[in-house]
């Protein structure tokens, strides 16, 4: 078994790689709310007002605007989905919790580390499988006509950044959160 304590590098590298991901469902989240309110001050305020005024402004709204703002959404869940891992902030049901003794903790944090590791990198190959059948048949978005499989993309990614992290879990468990003691 490996030193619980992580080399500096891979230190370095979970706290860039979680940098960007923060970074990554920031714009993302920021550039659904502006879409949004642009499209709607576009179809509530200018349009009336231009209208009012004798302008014939025709389409005042951001055209797409809905689907586009989907795209950032799954952008946004997706990197969103490695944050969560890296800050310990995700849902873990608290089911078996008591059933071995505290002194086995290490050992199955490990375990069970490297198994949700298995599971999120079985995850992602499915949603590669998706992305690449997406793509091969031409699936694009109705009204834009842009290649879903591009945003797609970021599901089989998501997956793969939090098995990868779950692997450096249970390599170097000092890389891991620390856990929450009481449920909310």
């Amino acid at each position: 078994m490996t030193s619980d304590t992580a080399p500096v590098a891979v230190t370095r590298l979970l706290n860039g790689w979680h940098l960007l991901e923060r970074w990554i469902a920031v714009i993302a989240f920021s550039l659904i709310g502006g879409l949004i309110f642009a499209d709607v001050v576009g179809r509530e305020v200018i349009g009336p007002v231009g209208k009012a005024l004798g302008f014939d402004m025709g389409a005042t709204g951001i055209y797409g605007a809905g689907k586009i703002a989907l795209f950032m959404l799954v952008i946004g869940a997706f990197a969103g989905l490695g944050v969560s891992v890296a800050t310990g902030t995700q849902i873990v049901p608290r089911i078996a919790f008591a059933w071995v003794p505290e002194s086995w903790g290490p050992p199955v944090d490990r375990i069970a580390n490297a198994l949700s590791g298995v599971l999120f990198l079985a995850v992602a190959y499915y949603g590669v499988v998706f992305v690449a059948a997406s793509r091969d048949i031409g699936t694009v978005m109705p009204g834009l006509d842009w290649p879903v499989w591009i945003i797609q993309s970021v599901i089989p990614l998501g997956f793969a950044s939090a098995g990868l992290r779950y692997f450096i879990f249970a390599i170097w468990p000092a890389t891991a959160p620390a856990r929450e003691e009481a449920p909310e």
